[in-house]
C-alpha cells in the first residue's frame, strides 16, 4: 500500500483539581480564542510526541499521555485532516508559553460557555472532560517492529446480567 499524504493534527487535554488547562492564541484567524493546547506531527515524529511537544510549547508543563480520547478527520484540499486528542497527566511546569499563545488559564466546567472557542470541536473536547471523561488506553505495539507505537482499545466491560 502507497503512503498518502495527510494533514495530522494533535491536543492534549489535561485536568487538574476539577480545572482544565486551556490556551489563549496570540495571533492569526483564531487571535483571542481559547483552546486546547495543540499543533501539527513534525517529520520524524510519533503523534504522541507531538501532543507533549506542543502541551510544552504551549503551557511550560510536561505531562505523560493518558489515551486518546478524540478524532476529528476532514478534507484539507485533496488530502485527508487526521485530528487526534490525548488526555494527558501533567507533571511539572518547566517552561513559560511561546509567543503564539498570549496566556494561559485554569478553567471550571462552569466557565466554559463563556469563552470564545477555536473552534466548536475543541469546545466540545473541553466538555467531554467533564461530562464524558472517556478515555481509550495506550498498550504497546502488538507486533514486533524497531519503533515504538501505540495500540488504543476500548476496555468494554461484559454486558449486564440479566441483559439479552
Amino acid at each position: 500500500m502507497a503512503p498518502t499524504k495527510c494533514d495530522l493534527g494533535v491536543a492534549t487535554r489535561g485536568l487538574h483539581n476539577g480545572r482544565i488547562l486551556l490556551v489563549k492564541e496570540a495571533s492569526g484567524r483564531h487571535e483571542g480564542c481559547w483552546g486546547l493546547p495543540k499543533g501539527r506531527v513534525e517529520p520524524n515524529e510519533s503523534p504522541e510526541e507531538a501532543a507533549l511537544r506542543e502541551l510544552h510549547e504551549e503551557t511550560g508543563f510536561t505531562g505523560i499521555i493518558g489515551g486518546l480520547v478524540g478524532v476529528r478527520t476532514a478534507l484539507h484540499g485533496n488530502y485527508p485532516a487526521v485530528f487526534l486528542c490525548f488526555d494527558v497527566r501533567l507533571g511539572t511546569q518547566t517552561g513559560d508559553h511561546d509567543d503564539e499563545i498570549s496566556e494561559i488559564g485554569w478553567f471550571s466546567l462552569r466557565e466554559l460557555n463563556g469563552l470564545r472557542w477555536v473552534s466548536e470541536t475543541i469546545h466540545q473536547l473541553a466538555l467531554d472532560a467533564f461530562t464524558q471523561p472517556v478515555v481509550l488506553p495506550a498498550q504497546a505495539g502488538l507486533t514486533p517492529r524497531t519503533s515504538a507505537y501505540a495500540v488504543y482499545r476500548s476496555s468494554r466491560t461484559s454486558p449486564s446480567k440479566g441483559a439479552r
